[in-house]
């Protein structure tokens, strides 16, 4: 069994775990008294569970994510668990009215609000309350969230945890499960927010600060204590010190590293796409940051003998340039390597010149790069044109998700399995 696939059978035995202690596995008669109460408890007990799960998975610890297939899959499974957790929620509620109405009106409606004494039934709403406070920007009801407020509106999140597991103690009949669930997903969260800012960070020292571009940087980093161990493709989060710097400091965001494995100095190129990473293109030489990491599994997976097709557009070319760097080191013994570099013009391609260099002293490697305003969308007529046996290749892709998209398209058309292409995007990790 791939690993990816260990963390997913993980998460599925611990869903179970909940319904079999509820007494849930079997359906009773399809008589609508019987019926719909203990529909009310299925949902109840799914929803919960899954809310808790997401709340577990949030502890980001460096090296789990790789059970998952690396970080941004995991965060999808985040996410999907904490949507179809509250999705639920919504259903348990109108299914308790349900179960209600079968007897009368007014016994749905003291079932759904009955006295404020009765505080377990409270406790649900204000869960209920809380997950919509924090799901609003989370899911983009009011459009793209700002990245703090979102990371801070996830102490709300907990709050709704709390508010479910206290519901669920006081009238499940079984509370094991949410004991045993509520203080994993309780321990993650201070991991999280109280002890990875201390525990798991490692402080770096800016030596070098090198403007690629206008818009673009790359920051060259020593450690001052152990440096960290990275594979090509991993990225980190990294949280500037800089006193002086306008926007971002002691905000963390995550950003790969371009740097080879066992380099002196750790690399990460920074594009100007927002406040803060416009702040860090004046980033002070000298000044520290703490990273936390690595993440991530993006070019570990797939087959590593077979001839590899890269494609990396704009800032996406990062995850490339590490493993361009490395792939230099290794010079000999590696299977051969197209990487196809799409920017919109000229002035973007901020890596071509060390690109061609490399590509020119390291034998397996072959560089194209394809300009979009000049040039078009890359289709498959150029596809075919630059690399003629992209459909036989293991084929790595990381860029905008409409790029992403695109070539996804196109290389499904043409037989390429899924299994044989690999993507990277990163969306408010």
């Amino acid at each position: 069994m791939k690993r990816a696939r260990l963390g997913e059978l993980f998460l599925a035995l611990l869903i179970l775990l909940p319904l079999l202690a509820a007494g849930l596995q079997h359906r009773p008669s399809a008589e609508l008294p019987v019926l719909l109460p203990w529909l009310a408890r299925l949902t109840g007990v799914l929803a919960l569970t899954l809310i808790l799960l997401a709340g577990i998975l949030s502890i980001r610890l460096p090296g789990m994510d790789r059970w998952f297939g690396g970080l941004t899959r995991l965060w999808a499974i985040h996410h999907g668990l904490g949507w179809a957790g509250f999705m639920l929620v919504m259903v348990h509620v109108w299914l308790v009215a349900g179960s209600g109405l079968v007897q009368s009106v007014q016994v749905s409606v003291n079932m759904l609000f009955p006295p404020l004494g009765h505080w377990p039934v409270w406790a649900g709403w204000g869960s209920f309350l809380a997950l919509l406070v924090f799901l609003a920007p989370s899911f983009k009801f009011f459009g793209e969230p700002r990245y703090p407020r979102w990371k801070r509106l996830h102490l709300v999140s907990a709050l709704a945890l709390l508010l479910a597991v206290v519901h669920a103690l006081s009238l499940a009949a079984s509370i094991w499960p949410w004991l045993l669930l509520g203080t994993a997903a309780a321990l993650a969260y201070g991991w999280r927010k109280l002890l990875s800012p201390r525990l798991a960070r490692r402080t770096y020292r800016v030596t070098e600060v090198k403007h690629l571009g206008p818009d673009m940087v790359e920051l060259g980093l020593r450690a001052e204590g152990r440096p960290m161990q990275h594979a090509p493709g991993q990225f980190i989060y990294l949280t500037p010190r800089d006193p002086a710097l306008a926007q971002g400091r002691g905000e963390e965001h995550p950003y790969t590293i371009a740097s080879a494995p066992g380099a002196p100095l750790l690399r990460v190129g920074i594009k100007a796409l927002g406040d803060g990473t416009r702040a860090l293109q004046n980033l002070s030489p000298d000044s520290l940051v703490q990273l936390e990491g690595p993440y991530g599994d993006f070019m570990g997976q797939g087959d590593a003998s077979r001839a590899a097709l890269w494609i990396g557009g704009g800032i996406g070319i990062a995850p490339f340039v590490s493993a361009v760097r490395a792939l230099h080191q290794a010079r000999q013994g590696q299977p051969p390597t197209h990487l196809i570099y799409l920017v919109n013009n000229d002035s973007e391609a901020y890596y071509q010149q060390e690109l061609q260099s490399l590509a020119q002293e390291t034998e397996a490697l072959q560089l194209n790069l394809h300009r979009r305003d000049s040039e078009g969308l890359l289709d498959e007529a150029t596809l075919r044109a630059l690399c003629p046996d992209f459909t036989e290749r293991e084929i790595w892709i990381c860029g905008p998700p409409g790029l992403t998209r695109h070539l996804k398209t196109l290389l499904h058309a043409r037989g390429v399995p899924g299994s044989r292409i690999h993507s990277e995007a990163f969306n408010l990790l």
